[in-house]
């Protein structure tokens, strides 16, 4: 039998031998290698596209990370993590323009991780079918990760860089290319449009129609619409298709090139519906049709007939189809007797003259009028417009007599009859016809016969009227008024009567006194007849 001792001993011993084999156990699953791997796959959603287009590549990396030997989890996720990685989409062989350079991603753990959008640019000539395009994708990770209880961990890092290949259709299908556009619209006015538009594509587009918009006020469709759609059906291969649209250009809109947006809708062959990419239609309007005025003159007085005349003139740039001259005038006492008169029409540059009859009222006042003519006429597709005022000032000269009148001798004798001449001159600018003078006169005075007439009376023309003219015995030497009024027929068969015009007659007195006028005669005779014989009888006598 063993003693107490030994069995402690043999006790301590086994416990402090387990615990070292704890230790040693413990020490070993503190330490090791963990080894493993990133597996990167590009992948793209964007599968077709247009020939003729700029497109984005949506792109995505995903991470299928291999682990050759495991460990604690930070470790795992470390050999299995793609570091500073970066994507660069390579044109390489491929038609395709790519314009985005190498894109960063950063770390790209196990799973799938989104890559922003590449820009692609693809040519419109590119044939349709499926290419390949090259990717390099770059990144950082870790092959292994040595660590223990003693110490920090052991990284064995590495860069790796490696091409990958995404893959991309061409569609084969409808394609739109602009051809031309042409416009016959003016400022201020409305106009067509056509558009000629190509199916560059190889496929036929069905029930197709082209919507046009414009962006700004200043041009618009129609009815004042921003958009408008023309009508096109099936529209095959290679054929030229031209759309005509209806557009007005705002009265301010400037003389500048404006630009619209045309896009086809259209179903395809598999009957999907489609638009096409935007095209640009550039028009540049004519200016705005205008015209003036040259050579004109008035010849306008306060209460008479006149005329004011004159020449349009056409700016351009189309031809005025049956234009009209209005005349227009704010001024009351201005009566117009026709306000439009008719030219024949006016190819750019050429003229018509046209000629208005104005009568002015005695009401009216010498002054400057402001005359306002437009010209209203037809446009290219028989739409009646009306052009901006031509604005005029014309001077209205005062009024005058139209006549003057003149007495050839303006002395009566009291108590006795005579006749008085009266010089009337034509004063106006216009031949006068059956030119009637109405005398009055009063007491004293009187008249039996005070009425004259004359057939015609042209311009500066002075013709004399003769009326019969008595005295009464008791007047007093001095000046009487005699008053004539004419009336008489204007060339346009308007009758008119002038005013009353005053001449002073003056009524004299006979002398009385002296020897009676007979007797005086007959001693005249005898003293003639007394010498006549005494020189006869001397002249016999010799």
């Amino acid at each position: 039998m063993s003693s107490p001792h030994r069995t402690t001993f043999l006790v301590v011993l086994v416990v402090v031998s387990a615990v070292a084999a704890t230790g040693v156990a413990a020490g070993q699953s503190s330490s090791g290698t963990v080894i493993g791997r990133p597996a990167l796959e590009l992948y793209t959603s964007t599968s077709e596209v247009e020939p003729g287009t700029e497109t984005e590549l949506d792109l995505v990396l995903s991470n299928d990370g291999q682990l050759n030997r495991g460990g604690p989890a930070e470790y795992e996720t470390r050999v299995t993590t793609a570091r500073g990685t970066s994507v660069e989409v390579e044109d390489g062989a491929t038609p395709f323009e790519i314009t985005t350079g190498r894109v960063a991603v950063g770390e790209v753990p196990r799973g799938t991780t989104a890559v922003d959008p590449v820009s692609i640019t693809v040519p419109e000539t590119v044939d349709p079918g499926r290419y390949r395009i090259p990717v390099t994708v770059s990144y950082v990770h870790t092959l292994s990760v040595e660590y223990d209880s003693l110490g920090a961990p052991k990284y064995n890092d590495i860069t790796r860089e490696e091409t990958q290949y995404i893959a991309v259709r061409v569609r084969d299908g409808s394609r739109f290319e602009l051809r031309g556009s042409e416009t016959t619209a003016q400022v201020g006015d409305t106009g067509s449009l056509s558009v000629d538009i190509e199916n560059t594509g190889t496929r036929p587009a069905r029930d197709a129609s082209v919507v046009l918009s414009s962006e700004t006020d200043e041009l618009t469709f129609g009815s004042r619409s921003e958009s408008s759609t023309g009508y096109v059906g099936t529209w095959e291969p290679g054929a030229n298709e031209t759309v005509d649209y209806t557009v007005a250009f705002d009265d301010d809109a400037a003389l500048r090139s404006y630009s619209l947006t045309a896009r086809v809708e259209y179903e395809d062959t598999d009957g999907i519906e489609r638009t096409s990419e935007a095209m640009t239609v550039g028009l540049r309007p004519a200016p705005e049709q205008s015209f003036r005025l040259r050579d004109t003159g008035a010849t306008l007085r306060v209460g008479e007939d006149g005329t004011f005349t004159g020449t349009v003139v056409n700016d351009g740039p189309d031809t005025a189809r049956d234009p009209v001259v209005v005349l227009r005038s704010s001024n009351p006492n201005v009566d117009i007797d026709s306000r439009e008169y008719a030219l024949g029409e006016l190819a750019p540059d050429e003229r018509g003259d046209f000629a208005f009859d104005v009568s002015v009222s005695d009401g009216a006042s010498a002054s400057t009028q402001q005359f306002n003519l437009s010209v209203r006429y037809r446009n290219d597709r028989g739409d009646t417009r009306l052009s901006d005022p031509l604005n005029e000032q014309v001077v209205i000269e005062g009024q005058r007599d139209r006549f003057s009148v003149e007495a050839v001798d303006r002395t009566v004798v009291v108590g006795e009859s005579t006749t008085l001449e009266l010089r009337v001159t034509n004063e106006g600018d216009e031949p006068l016809r059956d030119v009637e003078a109405k005398a009055f006169v009063q007491a004293p005075l009187s008249s039996d016969d005070d009425e004259g007439i004359v057939s015609t009376l042209d311009p500066g023309e002075t013709t004399t009227i003769v009326i019969g003219l008595a005295t009464g015995s008791n007047a007093l030497e001095k000046s009487y008024p005699v008053s004539l009024d004419l009336q008489y027929e204007l060339p346009d068969g308007d009758t008119q009567v002038s005013s009353t015009y005053r001449v002073p007659v003056t009524a004299e007195r006979q002398e009385s006194g002296g020897l009676p006028l007979v007797p005086v005669g007959l001693a005249a005779s005898a003293v003639v007849a007394v010498g006549l014989f005494v020189w006869f009888r001397r002249d016999g006598g010799d």
